[in-house]
């Protein structure tokens, strides 16, 4: 799915325990023992692959783990490792806030896409570049999990046009100059974000990849979805702008062939209850 380097989870590390566990220390803590991870609620799994890597760090043997992407039952273990009790301290919080917080996304997103998908079956949910810094790799998985996909990893892997870069460049310029632009991207696909409908229909005669309508009614996209199936165009249909799990159902009825979100990000930590026990 997507990798955590060593680097990556040092730095994890690092934030929590830039030195040492002081209380850990003080105490003398000795002795082995065995840490558990128990589900408080119903949900989709994450981040157990990366909470195995920080237990390698500190040498602490996994015992069970579940897969991200797996639903979890409310009492369920989904994750188990043992070792001394000393590491044990210092993988605690951090491994719990790794599970909570990916599994609290990947729970929604899974919620989010059975609502769109129970109007629209062949709907795609994709999320935004809007996550909060430093966290980009674990909201991407936590997405992925929830069955979602990112809408643009980065700016350079896919080439989406916005009324910013129209500014520059003008709107007439780039739709007459469309095959022009596809060679030199090397074949990369092409997007636009249009703000009226007879954009939108010039961008789908023209056969652009997908056009984006970003705060548009839902009377207004269907009629792009409808003017777009009558030319049996293969141009794809994204919605986006202020979709959360309240309205998606409202924006998927349309006939979009794709939903683009922020909101996924900001979803509450699965409520997950850590178990450490002595050997």
């Amino acid at each position: 799915m997507i990798d955590f380097s060593s680097f990556e989870i040092d730095y994890i590390l690092a934030e929590d325990i830039p030195l040492l566990d002081l209380t850990s220390f003080v105490l003398q803590l000795g002795g082995e023992g065995i840490i558990s991870f128990i589900l408080r609620e119903n949900g989709i799994i994450s981040g157990t692959e990366e909470v195995e890597k920080v237990f390698e760090k500190f040498n602490l043997e996994v015992l069970y783990k579940k897969r991200s992407g797996e639903f979890g039952w409310k009492g369920e273990e989904i994750f188990k490792g043992k070792g001394k009790a000393a590491d044990i301290h210092k993988v605690w919080k951090v491994s719990l806030n790794i599970l909570e917080y990916m599994s609290g996304i990947a729970t929604h997103t899974y919620n989010f896409i059975s609502k769109a998908k129970s109007v629209n079956p062949d709907i795609t949910v994709a999320t935004t570049r809007k996550y909060m810094p430093f966290t980009k790799k674990l909201v991407m998985k936590a997405i992925i999990s929830g069955g979602a996909v990112p809408h643009r990893v980065s700016l350079s892997d896919t080439i989406l046009i916005f009324k910013e870069h129209l500014i520059f460049v003008g709107f007439e310029n780039i739709v007459n100059n469309f095959e022009r632009l596809k060679k030199r991207s090397g074949g990369k696909t092409i997007g636009i974000e249009v703000e009226t409908k007879e954009e939108a229909f010039i961008c789908i005669e023209r056969g652009f990849d997908f056009v984006q309508l970003d705060k548009w009614r839902c009377e207004d996209i269907s009629e792009v979805v409808e003017f777009r199936n009558k030319l049996n165009s293969r141009t794809l249909i994204a919605a986006a702008g202020g979709i959360n799990i309240n309205n998606v159902e409202d924006y998927a009825k349309t006939g979009v062939d794709i939903i683009v979100t922020t909101s996924l990000y900001w979803s509450k930590p699965l409520d997950i209850k850590a178990k450490i026990e002595r050997l």
